[in-house]
C-alpha cells in the first residue's frame, strides 16, 4: 500500500499530468485523423502548464492550506500568536527528505524543506531546552533522515542526550504512530506524562493541518509550530512578475500533493 501511494502521488503531480497530455495530444495529432483535437490538447495543457507556474495561481492554491494555524512567536505581538507552553515535553521535527550522501555536508543532506523543519524545531528547542527535540523520517537506504537530522541538531549544539529518533516512519501516518508508541515509553517513566501526549509539532504550514489529524488520530494532543512558508505577499513590480516561474510550479505541486494526502486521509476514513 506504501508503494502504491507513492507512485499514484508521483503519476498524479501536476507536472506529471501536464506531460502525460502533452504526450497524448502529440500522438493524436501526429498518428490519428483527430489531428486538431491533438493541437487542441497540446495548447491546453501549455496553457495550463503556464498558469499553474504564476505566482498569483499558486499562490492562490497555497495560502488557505497555510493560514491554518499561526507560526509560534517567541513574545505574543498580538492575540493570535502564541507561546510555548511550559510543559512541553517534546518537540517533534516531521521529515520532509534527504539523501544519505556522506561526501556532502549534512546540511546539503538534508532537503531544503527537511532543512527548514530542523532550524524551526531547534529554535523552539531553545525555548524549552528541557524538553526532547524528536527527528523523523526513513529512507530506502542508508542512514534514515531521522539521523541525518540529529546528527546535524548536534552540530547546530543540540546535546545529544536531548534526542530521540523515529527512523523507520515513512510517511505522515508512520511518524504520528511512531511518536505515540515513544510518549508511550517516555510517559510510563513518570517524567511528564501529560507533557509528552502534548507534543510541539512542526512541519510545513501547508502540511501541518494533516498531519495534527493524524497526531489526533493516535490519542495525542499536538501543537501546531508552522513552518517553510511558501505563499508570500507578491505584487506585480518586477518584469519577472508577469512570468511562470520553476519555484511557483513547486508550490503548486506542494498544495496539489496536501489536497491529495487530504484526499485519501478520508478514503481512508480519518476524521
Amino acid at each position: 500500500m506504501f508503494l502504491f501511494t507513492k507512485l499514484a502521488g508521483a503519476l498524479l503531480k501536476p507536472l506529471s499530468l501536464i506531460v502525460i497530455g502533452l504526450l497524448v495530444g502529440l500522438i493524436v495529432a501526429a498518428f490519428t485523423r483527430w489531428r486538431r483535437s491533438g493541437l487542441t490538447l497540446i495548447g491546453v495543457t501549455t496553457l495550463a502548464l503556464a498558469l499553474i507556474s504564476w505566482w498569483p495561481v499558486s499562490n492562490t492554491l497555497m495560502a488557505p492550506l497555510e493560514r491554518v494555524y499561526m507560526p509560534v512567536q517567541v513574545s505574543a505581538p498580538d492575540e493570535a500568536a502564541w507561546t510555548l507552553p511550559r510543559n512541553v515535553a517534546a518537540i517533534v521535527v516531521l521529515g520532509g527528505g534527504a539523501v544519505d550522501d556522506p561526501s556532502l555536508p549534512l546540511s546539503a543532506q538534508l532537503s531544503a524543506t527537511s532543512l527548514q523543519r530542523l532550524i524551526e524545531g531547534i529554535r523552539l528547542w531553545r525555548l524549552r531546552p528541557d524538553a526532547l527535540l524528536v527527528t523523523s523520517g526513513a529512507l530506502p537506504r542508508g542512514r534514515s533522515q531521522a539521523e541525518i537530522a540529529a546528527d546535524l541538531a548536534v552540530a547546530l549544539g543540540v546535546p545529544r542526550a536531548r534526542l530521540r529518533m523515529l527512523p523507520t516512519a515513512r510517511n505522515t501516518a508512520e511518524e504520528a504512530a511512531a511518536y505515540a508508541e515513544l510518549a508511550g515509553t517516555l510517559g510510563a517513566d513518570g517524567d511528564n506524562a501529560a507533557g509528552f501526549r502534548q507534543p510541539v509539532v512542526v512541519s510545513s504550514a501547508s502540511h501541518l493541518p494533516r498531519a495534527i489529524a493524524e497526531f489526533r488520530n493516535q490519542g495525542l494532543e499536538p501543537l501546531a509550530a508552522p513552518t517553510a512558508h511558501r505563499a508570500m505577499p507578491e505584487r506585480f513590480a518586477l518584469p519577472s512578475d508577469f512570468a511562470p516561474q520553476a519555484d511557483d510550479l513547486r508550490t503548486t505541486e506542494a498544495a496539489w500533493h496536501e489536497f491529495l494526502g487530504r484526499l485519501w486521509a478520508r478514503l481512508r476514513g480519518q476524521k
